[in-house]
């Protein structure tokens, strides 16, 4: 079914749609001033690709008033005349059809993946790698059309994540999931296997890897690991036990770097 969308012929362009992101961008800058904090989720939602494609005439109106009570706060250099006017006229999009504004004008491209990314993760290579489950060489083939065909281009992916695996970027930005890395660590979360220190080290590996989705196993002889001692002194009377969380934590990064079948 046909999809209906407010539009004015003004703003049938790119133009007025970008400078109204760029202004809520400079506003969201400016939190500190109260009026504007009061206006931060409209600020936040009209520079996204969603907002554009599904608002309404009265979803665009809250943006042209929320825009022109709060712009008088930008520097008087950097003002421009910012036209928010919606008129209550409505053109159709049919279904397959691109939305009406150039999504490379309105975000770059890092923006544009990390919003991606973190509003799409049940998509099922995204899943995969937020839950720790391996992959298969489609699901990356499906990350690369995405990353390098929907939202850019691959020199546009080089440019901005140099040489980092598609694989390894997507577990960075959306992490991995609390109870996952609890699975994965069950074992060792047993206060009758290890001591005090033993099961801190443990939940310090779990909220590093939940925030950064890998370790790199260099990162245990820095801090805050280091604060508790090293592996060594702390594991000295159960080596073994330093062997099963290495070998955890090698399976993470494996589910990162390697697909199944190759």
């Amino acid at each position: 079914m046909a999809e209906v969308l407010p539009f004015s012929q003004p703003f049938w362009s790119r133009r007025p749609i970008k400078s109204v992101v760029q202004t809520a961008e400079e506003l969201s800058k400016l939190s500190t001033i109260p009026q504007v904090n009061a206006k931060r989720d409209i600020l936040v939602k009209v520079q996204t690709d969603v907002f554009w494609e599904e608002a309404n005439i009265f979803e665009l109106e809250e943006v042209r008033e929320a825009i022109r009570e709060l712009v008088k706060f930008l520097e008087k250099e950097s003002q421009k005349d910012y036209f928010t006017n919606f008129k209550d006229n409505f053109t159709v999009i049919g279904e397959g059809e691109a939305p009406f504004y150039g999504s490379n004008d309105l975000q770059n491209y890092r923006k544009k993946v990390n919003q991606y990314l973190k509003e799409h993760q049940d998509q099922t290579a995204i899943y995969k790698l937020r839950y720790n489950k391996p992959l298969t060489r489609q699901d990356i083939e499906t990350l690369e059309g995405i990353l390098w065909n929907e939202l850019g281009t691959q020199e546009d992916y080089k440019k901005e994540f140099g040489d980092t695996p598609i694989t390894k970027l997507v577990r960075q930005i959306v992490g991995l999931d609390q109870q996952a890395a609890n699975e994965a660590f069950s074992e060792f979360l047993n206060e009758e296997k290890l001591n005090v220190n033993q099961l801190r080290f443990v939940k310090l590996i779990i909220d590093y890897v939940v925030k950064n989705g890998t370790l790199e196993k260099k990162v245990l002889q820095e801090d805050p690991f280091r604060a508790l001692g090293s592996v060594t002194e702390l594991f000295r009377d159960n080596i073994d036990d330093v062997r099963g969380i290495i070998s955890v934590i090698d399976r993470i990064n494996r589910n990162v770097e390697e697909f199944e079948g190759a």
